[in-house]
């Protein structure tokens, strides 16, 4: 998945994670199939894959950067003797997008990759083009998912591009938590089977894309504005997918809902209009 990510993360303070480590890999695609009609899934096999070091957040990232032009290898920046990262044999920058890592494999060192099809962009024409034999540069993941401790429910809100994250969160999370899922997808026929152990109500939204009676391509401000309750107790709300559309849900469920902004992570994945970079 597509990721310009930011937004708001005022708060969680009181996990300390180790500072983000940089290093970079090369990853070998070993499988590609096409899972949906809108989403291909690549399987890299990580070289030097065992000191990758997971984030701990299960919708984490990395950033995939791909061939400059068809001519020239995807190469990685060298750690200097200055400790500065750099490239000192002169070669090129390689174009690179974020993308959620759908499943880790430590043991293997292979890494799941979903990535939406959709026109024009970098790594979506890739993916497209995407076979066995390809070799894409990676860096150490970086995520955001933190449940506060004592949470007695989840409410996840994405679009197709925050659809990985939702299957492994789902995959990850504790067995019997109360957990709602909408994901607006564009078609009934990207809808997705995921195993979970938590008490999960999935809704499926085929609304996403270009519609002749209405512009851009997102509804989730609208899907998040029906709902108009939230379970009772402690919980928290993961929002994904454009970035303003996430601000707008965010706000329904902190101003109209009353919910507590600290336990609401909401991640602008990409920007209408914009190339997603």
């Amino acid at each position: 998945m597509m990721h310009a990510v930011s937004g708001h993360h005022d708060h969680h303070d009181s996990h300390d994670h180790p500072p983000y480590v940089r290093d970079y890999f090369l990853g070998e695609a070993i499988k590609v199939e096409r899972i949906s009609p809108s989403m291909i899934r690549v399987v890299l096999k990580v070289e030097g894959g065992d000191r990758l070091a997971s984030s701990g957040h299960p919708d984490e990232w990395v950033r995939l950067a791909l061939q400059p032009d068809a001519d020239t290898p995807v190469t990685l920046p060298v750690l200097m003797e200055n400790g500065k990262w750099g490239r000192p044999d002169g070669s090129q920058d390689c174009p690179n997008r974020p993308y959620t890592i759908r499943r880790w494999d430590a043991g293997r060192c292979e890494m799941t990759i979903d990535l939406v099809v959709h026109e024009g962009g970098v790594a979506a024409t890739w993916a497209i083009k995407a076979k066995v034999g390809d070799v894409v540069g990676i860096c150490n993941p970086e995520g955001r998912f933190w449940m506060p401790k004592g949470s007695e429910w989840l409410l996840m809100l994405t679009d197709i591009t925050g659809l990985p994250a939702v299957g492994r969160v789902l995959e990850e999370l504790p067995a019997g938590l109360r957990t709602i899922v909408h994901v607006e997808v564009p078609s009934e026929a990207d809808r997705q089977q995921i195993e979970t152990a938590a008490e999960v109500s999935f809704h499926w939204h085929a609304c996403h894309g270009p519609k002749p009676e209405r512009t851009g391509y997102t509804e989730l401000s609208r899907i998040a504005g029906e709902i108009r309750e939230l379970p009772q107790g402690p919980g928290y709300i993961y929002i994904a997918g454009e970035a303003k559309a996430v601000s707008d849900c965010r706000k329904h469920f902190r101003d109209a809902l009353g919910f507590d902004k600290n336990r609401i992570d909401a991640i602008g994945y990409w920007i209408e209009g914009q190339a997603r970079v």
